[in-house]
């Protein structure tokens, strides 16, 4: 007997809604990410590494910076020990981060930062970047904050502005090479650093490829010392503005993209704080307060006293840090019915290298209790926190000693959304994984290189090579052959010497 056409319409109907009601169960295979990326921050800034020994035999972090928002996201994320960042100064590690390729492959050779005054971009545009393999792979990506690997501003004729002070950019025409040529759907932040005895380029906003002023004549000449009058500069221009700015246009990137259920987002978020900020009013540019939170001389050590300006700025990337991730708790997520957006989103915080305080020589506070500082390449300019957080599918509150440079992001998170890597794609990135979920088919004994060491005892192109327990500083760079897709990257082991005190 045939079934009546109506009731065949009807079971139809009644299995394509159970299909979708599955559906709408799973968890869509590609998470949101968020990486943030502090400037100049150490282990022991945040009190998230409290207590933690850095090592089996080192003993326990007794003190560090209060960071509230940071240690409750910790306890329900994977604290790394020894997560590092690729080179001990800014430039350098973002160029390695976004790229997945060595620092010193860039051509910056003698120093990690990128030199005052107009620059070449580092980026070179033949080369694949992090943000562009997840717009490949169905992304919606976006930089807020501070770039600092190159733009090129157009003089009028298409060419690259060439002043120092940048008097021949043409405001009104759109950047020649920047973020959104590099992968960004969208851009919101500054070109590099913001100190006013040094750094010369043009203090305006850049949103996506166009200055956000574009009227000369209104502009203010700003600077200190050698600089005083002589940068250009918007004439609401204010230092203390940009966490705020930043944190503003996250949160409304979040918002757009709560709507869209069928776009997974990357947001790349590199804040300007805590890096030194010399303007008139002092080494550090403080918000009174930031999304109705104060920060202004609110900023406290585990023990309760009192810390300062530059810890104020620490604070500031950690109430921001709070802000996104209640957002990301709050908000349901459109791809995934009945789930709110953090559940599915993959979240890092780090660090650009270590701490920008403390001793060259001697172990800090700031960084955890280990040697150095930032701009060396002893353990503290180069160990950065690093806390990841999925909680769809990472379990969280534990420690994790593996190895990991932001280098490896790349790769790794070329894993998590399914992109198979060229051959001339990230080459310097490994794929950790398998470490973060704990299923490893060995110890992770693959090399990883670190860049630059500012002053004595080294030259500026220094280098570091970090092999399980081994540590080797070499005094002069050199070009290594690509450590992905060699055999285990081998070193040899007459190069390297079992190191007795952290270097």
């Amino acid at each position: 007997m045939k079934t009546p056409l109506p009731i065949l319409l009807a079971i139809l109907a009644s299995n394509a809604a159970e299909v979708r009601a599955e559906q709408a169960h799973l968890r869509p295979a590609k998470p949101n990410i968020i990486i943030m990326m502090a400037d100049d921050m150490g282990i022991g800034d945040t009190s998230a590494y409290l207590g933690v020994r850095l090592s089996p035999n080192a003993p326990p972090i007794q003190r560090t910076l209060r960071t509230a928002n940071l240690e409750r996201f910790s306890q329900s994320a994977i604290v790394f020990t020894d997560g590092y960042a690729p080179a001990s100064m800014c430039s350098s590690t973002r160029y390695s981060l976004l790229t997945g390729r060595f620092a010193h492959r860039s051509y910056l050779k003698k120093q990690g930062w990128l030199p005052h005054g107009p620059n070449t971009p580092m980026i070179q545009q033949a080369l694949t970047t992090l943000p562009e393999m997840l717009q490949a792979s169905g992304y919606r990506t976006t930089g807020i904050g501070k770039y600092h690997v190159g733009m090129s501003f157009d003089n009028g004729e298409g060419k690259p502005a060439a002043d120092f002070y940048f008097r021949d950019v043409d405001f009104k025409k759109p950047l020649l090479d920047g973020p959104t040529h590099h992968g960004f759907n969208e851009y919101f932040g500054v070109p590099g650093n913001t100190e006013d005895p040094l750094d010369t380029e043009p203090r305006v906003p850049i949103r996506n490829d166009r200055f956000t002023f574009t009227d000369r004549s209104r502009m203010k000449l700003i600077g200190m010392k050698k600089r005083e009058g002589r940068i250009l500069a918007a004439p609401n221009w204010d230092l203390a503005d940009l966490g705020p700015l930043f944190l503003q246009e996250a949160q409304a990137f979040i918002t757009r993209q709560s709507q869209k259920d069928d776009e997974p987002f990357f947001l790349y978020y590199v804040p300007c704080a805590n890096h030194l900020q010399t303007n008139p009013g002092g080494d550090y540019a403080v918000p009174e307060e930031i999304a109705g939170t104060p920060i202004k001389g609110k900023s406290r050590y585990s023990d309760n006293s009192a810390a300062s300006d530059r810890e104020d700025m620490v604070l500031e990337n950690d109430v921001v840090l709070g802000k996104l991730l209640t957002q990301l708790k709050t908000t349901d997520d459109p791809r995934w019915p009945g789930h709110k957006l953090i559940e599915n989103t993959l979240i890092i915080f780090t660090s650009d290298n270590g701490p920008n305080v403390g001793d060259n020589l001697g172990r800090n506070q700031e960084s955890g209790g280990l040697r150095g500082k930032k701009a060396k390449l002893w353990e503290g300019g180069i160990r950065v926190p690093f806390i990841v957080s999925w909680p769809a599918v990472l379990e969280g509150g534990r420690l994790n000693r593996s190895i990991v440079t932001l280098t490896d992001l790349y790769a790794t998170l070329a894993r998590v959304v399914g992109h198979s890597l060229a051959p001339d794609e990230a080459q310097d990135s490994h794929d950790v994984f398998a470490y973060w979920t704990n299923t490893p088919d060995s110890p992770d004994t693959r090399p990883r290189v670190f860049f630059c060491h500012l002053g004595p005892p080294y030259l500026n192109d220094a280098l570091a090579i970090r092999q399980g327990t081994n540590k080797l500083i070499v005094g002069g760079g050199f070009q290594p052959r690509p450590m992905r897709g060699t055999p285990s990257g081998e070193i040899s082991r007459n190069q390297i010497e079992k190191a007795r005190e952290p270097i």
